[in-house]
């Protein structure tokens, strides 16, 4: 059986346009869109979500006050409520925080003796990423000690800024920088 020129042309346009539409297509491919985010292979995959697109913000209280030893007199941040499951309903939102703050002498020297070995910088939202020079030279600081030097007693923090667990941080000493991520519950 043979099919007409004029019954194959339909066909052959029907699935070109399911294949320009496949939602299975991996992304990052050259057939895929390209990732919407700047890439710098000095730091980790950014993974967080969230249902509204990221702000950067320039806001010193939501990291001085969550981790008074900070001390920081500058800081980029971008603060986002996770999207909510739908299918856990007594859950607590979680929300994530991503920065890079510029710190003092004392904060520095705080951290130092949580070093551990060297990897990717934190996997922070990568418009952060332009405060962040390239000359720069970090250490990556074991999150589970930053967060208690830095952040004493997670009590005395006001309820407007709930309390966040470090979950990745890097220090640079020669630029006075933080760089970290940290995720917490409201």
């Amino acid at each position: 059986m043979k099919l007409p020129l004029k019954a194959l042309v339909p066909l052959l346009a029907i699935a070109a346009l399911a294949t320009a539409c496949n939602p299975f297509t991996p992304r990052n491919t050259p057939t895929a869109a390209p990732t919407q985010y700047p890439q710098d292979p000095r730091f980790a995959e950014f993974v967080y979500k969230s249902d509204e697109e990221p702000t950067v913000q320039d806001r010193m209280d939501s990291v001085n006050l969550r981790w008074p030893n900070m001390e920081a007199s500058e800081v980029h941040v971008v603060v986002e409520y996770s999207p909510a499951l739908a299918f856990i309903p007594a859950q607590d939102p979680e929300f994530w925080l991503t920065a890079v703050a510029t710190v003092p002498d004392e904060t520095i020297q705080l951290l130092a003796e949580g070093e551990t070995t060297n990897t990717l910088l934190p996997g922070i939202y990568p418009h952060l990423y332009e405060y962040v020079p390239q000359e720069c030279k970090f250490t990556t600081i074991d999150p589970e000690f930053a967060d208690k030097a830095l952040a004493p007693d997670k009590s005395s923090i006001p309820d407007d800024f709930g309390p966040m667990d470090i979950e990745a941080l890097a220090m640079s000493e020669d630029c006075h920088l933080l760089v970290f991520t940290a995720l917490g519950h409201s």
